[in-house]
C-alpha cells in the first residue's frame, strides 16, 4: 500500500508542479526543483525515512532508463552534423569540465575546505550517478558529490535558459550543449522543452561529459593526492 500511496504522491506533486511552471514560466518555479523540496517536506512531516520513501518509489528510478535511451534517438538523426563538428563539440566539453573543476576546486580550496568535499564537489559537472562512482573510487563523499550534481542540476536547468538569454546566446546548438555539459540530465530534459535542435546536443554535452570525466577525474584525484 505503501508502494502505491507515495508513487501516487511523487507523480501527482511533479504533474502539479510542472503545471504550475508552465503556467508562470518563472524559472525558479523549475517542476523538478519544486517537487524536489515538495516531497522533502512532505517526507518530514509524515516522519518517514529516505530510504523508506525510495524504496517505497524506486521504481520511478527504473522507467527513467527506457526515457534516458530515447535521447539517443535525436542524437541518431543528425549524426552527420555531429560528425561534422565532432571536434568543435569535444574542445567545448573538455574546457567545460576543466573550468568547472577548476573553479570549483579552487574556491572551496580557498575558504579552506577538506580536501574530500573539495574532490566531491568538484564533480558537480557529471551526472549523478557517475559523479558518487567516481567518488567513490577515489575514496571521497559520494552523497556530498551526489548532492552537488543534483543542486547544479536542478540550478542550471531552472536559470540557465535565462541566463543564457541573458546573455545574448540563442544559437539552438550552444543552447543545448551548455545544458547538456553544466545540467547533466534535467538540464537535457528541459533543452528538449526548448525544442528537438537544443535537445540533440544537450544529449551530446551530457555523454561526452560524463565520458571525459569518467575518464580523467581519477586520474587527476590520484595526482593531487
Amino acid at each position: 500500500m505503501n508502494i502505491i500511496i507515495w508513487s501516487s504522491v511523487t507523480i501527482a506533486v511533479f504533474i502539479a508542479a510542472r503545471w504550475l511552471f508552465l503556467r508562470t514560466k518563472f524559472p525558479l518555479l523549475h517542476p523538478v526543483l519544486v517537487s524536489t523540496l515538495t516531497l522533502v517536506a512532505l517526507v518530514e512531516i509524515c516522519g518517514r525515512h529516505y530510504a523508506d520513501y525510495a524504496q517505497c518509489t524506486h521504481w520511478l528510478g527504473w522507467i527513467l532508463g527506457p526515457g534516458v535511451v530515447a535521447m539517443a534517438v535525436p542524437v541518431y538523426h543528425s549524426r552527420g552534423l555531429i560528425l561534422e563538428r565532432v571536434g568543435l563539440l569535444l574542445t567545448v566539453v573538455l574546457s567545460a569540465l576543466v573550468f568547472s573543476l577548476v573553479t570549483t576546486a579552487g574556491l572551496l580550496a580557498l575558504f579552506g575546505a577538506d580536501r574530500l568535499i573539495i574532490q566531491s564537489l568538484s564533480l558537480k559537472a557529471v551526472t549523478s550517478a557517475v559523479a558518487m562512482a567516481i567518488a567513490r573510487e577515489a575514496h571521497a563523499l559520494p552523497v556530498v558529490a551526489g548532492v552537488g550534481a543534483m543542486f547544479a542540476a536542478v540550478l542550471g536547468a531552472a536559470i540557465g535558459p535565462w541566463v543564457l538569454h541573458r546573455a545574448g546566446i540563442r544559437d539552438p546548438q550552444a543552447v543545448g550543449l551548455a545544458l547538456g555539459c553544466g545540467s547533466h540530465a534535467v538540464g537535457t530534459a528541459r533543452a528538449f522543452e526548448l525544442g528537438e535542435e537544443q535537445g540533440t546536443f544537450a544529449s551530446v554535452g551530457l555523454s561526452l561529459t560524463t565520458l571525459a570525466a569518467a575518464l580523467i577525474c581519477p586520474v587527476l584525484f590520484m595526482w593531487f593526492d
